[in-house]
C-alpha cells in the first residue's frame, strides 16, 4: 500500500515537470510568431503589396495556437493580440515556417516578381478559402449565373515558370472545400501570376467589402473578363 501511495503522489509531479517545460515552448513559438510578423511588416513597400487585399486580417498559428490581427492602415501595418471575428475580413491559418518564409521574402526594400511570388504561395490558399467562405459565393443560383464551376484546378505560377503551387476548389454540400495540391477531374483549370492573383483578391475584397448588390454584379462581369484571360474550361 505504501509504494502505491508513493507512486501516486509522484506522478503528478513528473506530469508537471514535463508539461511545464512544453507550455513555456509553446509561449516562446507563440511570442516569436508575432514579432516575426512585426518585423516582416514594419516594411513600407509591404503597405503598397497588400493595398485593397485586406483591412483587418486575422492570423491563427496553428502548432501554436497563437491568434493575432493584421492591421492594414494604408501605409503601414499595426497588430494586436487575439482576433474579433466580427471585425476581421478573412482569418488565415498559417504555419510558424510560412510566417518566417514570408519575412525572408519580403526583407529588402523591393519585392521582387521572384519574392512576389514566394509571398503570394504562402497566402494563396488560406485567402481563397477564406474569401470562399463568404455566402454570396455559395449560393447555387448565384455560382450558375456567374458561370463558376463546383471542380476546379488553380495553378499559381512564378514568371519565370519555374515553380507552380496548386491548390483544388471543390463545391460539395454547399461547401467550398480548398485542397492543396491537384484532386479529381476539373471543369475548369486556371494558371495565374502573382500580379493576376493579387488582381483577383482585391477585386473579391471589394466586392466582399462593399457588399451590394451592385458591387458584386461589377465583380461577377469583371470576373467573366478576367476568367477568359487566365482558365481554361475542361
Amino acid at each position: 500500500m505504501k509504494t502505491s501511495a508513493i507512486t501516486y503522489t509522484i506522478r503528478p509531479v513528473i506530469i508537471l515537470l514535463v508539461a511545464l517545460p512544453l507550455n513555456l515552448y509553446a509561449q516562446e513559438s507563440s511570442s516569436y510568431s508575432m514579432k516575426e510578423w512585426e518585423e516582416l511588416l514594419d516594411k513600407p513597400q509591404l503597405a503598397d503589396f497588400f493595398n485593397g487585399i485586406f483591412d483587418n486580417l486575422g492570423i491563427i498559428v496553428d502548432e501554436t495556437s497563437e491568434e493575432f490581427t493584421v492591421h492594414h492602415k494604408g501605409n503601414h501595418f499595426t497588430l494586436s493580440k487575439g482576433i474579433n471575428k466580427a471585425s476581421v475580413d478573412y482569418t488565415v491559418h498559417l504555419k510558424p515556417e510560412n510566417i518566417a518564409n514570408m519575412k525572408r521574402h519580403g526583407s529588402d526594400e523591393e519585392i521582387s516578381s521572384d519574392e512576389a511570388y514566394k509571398i503570394m504561395s504562402v497566402l494563396f490558399s488560406p485567402l481563397t478559402k477564406a474569401s470562399l467562405d463568404h455566402p454570396m459565393l455559395k449560393k447555387p443560383l448565384k455560382r450558375k449565373l456567374a458561370g463558376i464551376e463546383n471542380l476546379i484546378h488553380v495553378n499559381l505560377i512564378s514568371n519565370n515558370n519555374k515553380n507552380i503551387t496548386s491548390h483544388s476548389l471543390i463545391f460539395i454540400n454547399r461547401e467550398w472545400i480548398v485542397a492543396e495540391g491537384i484532386h479529381g477531374t476539373p471543369k475548369r483549370t486556371y494558371s495565374i501570376t502573382p500580379e493576376q492573383a493579387l488582381d483577383y483578391q482585391r477585386h473579391i475584397f471589394k466586392a466582399i467589402k462593399n457588399d451590394t448588390r451592385k458591387e458584386w454584379n461589377r465583380f461577377r462581369k469583371w470576373y467573366l473578363t478576367w476568367r477568359k484571360n487566365v482558365s481554361t474550361k475542361v
